[in-house]
């Protein structure tokens, strides 16, 4: 085998030691100092945050029941201020209907009044002169009777539908 050559061997030792020693004392004294240094810092980092972190904790906590606490008032005064202004919105408009009512539109409302009235009794009139007219067929006592036994009808077939059911 080539790798075990014994003319060879000796110098690739040699070389592969030198190397390694090589890199190992260029990593030992540049490299290892600045990662330790570095390692430190984080880690003094990592306490201080950690400090920082329960304060900050403690603040956020803090903060979110001053939070609860000022949107409940905000609540409180919204629904107090919304109450105040319903309640002074329907006064006021209470008392405008009612003055707008008796000053601007009274003569509107009696007419209105005059001319509903009229219709009531031109239509009772007009039903009571044509209901002498009327056939026996058209009238409501006869309406009546034709509903009250359609109705007796159809209870009588639900009672029918039920107590088959019961019986299935």
């Amino acid at each position: 085998m080539p790798q075990l050559d014994k003319v060879t061997f000796l110098s690739q030792f040699f070389w592969l030691c030198f190397f390694f020693l090589g890199f190992y004392y260029v990593i030992l004294k540049f490299y290892l100092p600045k990662i330790s240094r570095i390692i430190a810092l984080r880690q003094k980092k990592l306490g201080f945050s950690q400090e920082g972190m329960h304060f900050l904790q403690q603040e956020n906590q803090q903060v979110r029941e001053n939070y609860g606490t000022l949107v409940e008032k905000a609540l409180e005064i919204s629904k107090s201020l919304f109450t105040n202004l319903f309640s002074h919105a329907t006064n006021w408009l209470d008392s405008n209907a009612s003055s707008i009512n008796k000053m601007h539109y009274q003569n509107v409302n009696t007419s209105f009044l005059q001319s509903l009235g009229e219709s009531s009794l031109s239509q009772n009139l007009l039903f009571y002169h044509a209901s002498k007219n009327l056939p026996e067929i058209l009238t409501f006592k006869v309406l009546i009777k034709n509903l009250e036994t359609i109705k007796k009808k159809s209870t009588a077939t639900e009672e029918t539908k039920k107590t088959k059911k019961m019986k299935n």
